[in-house]
């Protein structure tokens, strides 16, 4: 069941995975863009986020998202950049 989403590949507007659209999750609190979609991993961050400031005023509360999603888009790519380097370690 695709829930009106196509099978198109999408990335996440985050960490960059690529999925499936309809494997994809709203971002909101954390990005503003109603459009923008992201990941599962990414989406377990963006529901931790609502459920510890639900009731946070969206002006007071934005600099918070900002820095979420900055830890998340490194740590994401740090990730990515030891998984490439023990790849070819492996292979060497």
């Amino acid at each position: 069941m695709t829930f009106g989403y196509d099978n198109k590949t999408i990335e996440c507007k985050i960490c960059k995975w690529e999925m499936k659209e309809w494997e994809s999750n709203n971002p909101q609190p954390l990005l503003p863009d109603m459009d923008d979609r992201v990941c599962r991993d990414c989406n377990d961050y963006v529901t931790a986020t609502r459920i510890i400031l639900r009731g946070a005023e969206e002006e007071s509360a934005r600099p918070i998202y900002n820095i979420i999603v900055n830890i998340m888009s490194m740590a994401s790519g740090l990730k990515k950049s030891r998984e490439h380097w023990l790849k070819q370690m492996e292979e060497e």
